[in-house]
């Protein structure tokens, strides 16, 4: 996380950490957000659409051509309600290659 080109933190009033999310950019044209997590007991509490109102705020549209995600599924309709369009919508399709090989 710490070569992160920007990250977020939401604390509760006891600065219990409850929230982080964080991004990676090559500060010209793409964003990656990497993660976006809250708490499960303070999920839909709006602290979510806070963290990536945050990256969104600081990765412009009209400065940056996308800002990206790889979401878990079950959550698109977060996503969605935060202005995001799945890949294929763009005729697109998103490849992966991980440690842990393939999920087929």
């Amino acid at each position: 996380m710490r070569h992160s080109s920007y990250s977020v933190v939401a604390v509760d009033r006891d600065s219990t950490i409850i929230g982080f999310a964080r991004a990676l950019s090559d500060q010209a044209f793409a964003v990656y957000i990497a993660d976006i997590l809250v708490a499960p007991e303070r999920q839909r509490q709006g602290i979510g659409r806070a963290l990536t109102a945050a990256i969104q705020s600081h990765y412009p549209l009209t400065t940056f051509h996308h800002q990206v995600l790889i979401a878990e599924r079950g959550v698109d309709g977060f996503y969605r309600r935060l202005g995001m369009t799945p890949i294929s919508a763009f005729g697109l399709t998103a490849f992966i290659r991980t440690s842990g090989g393939t999920s087929d």
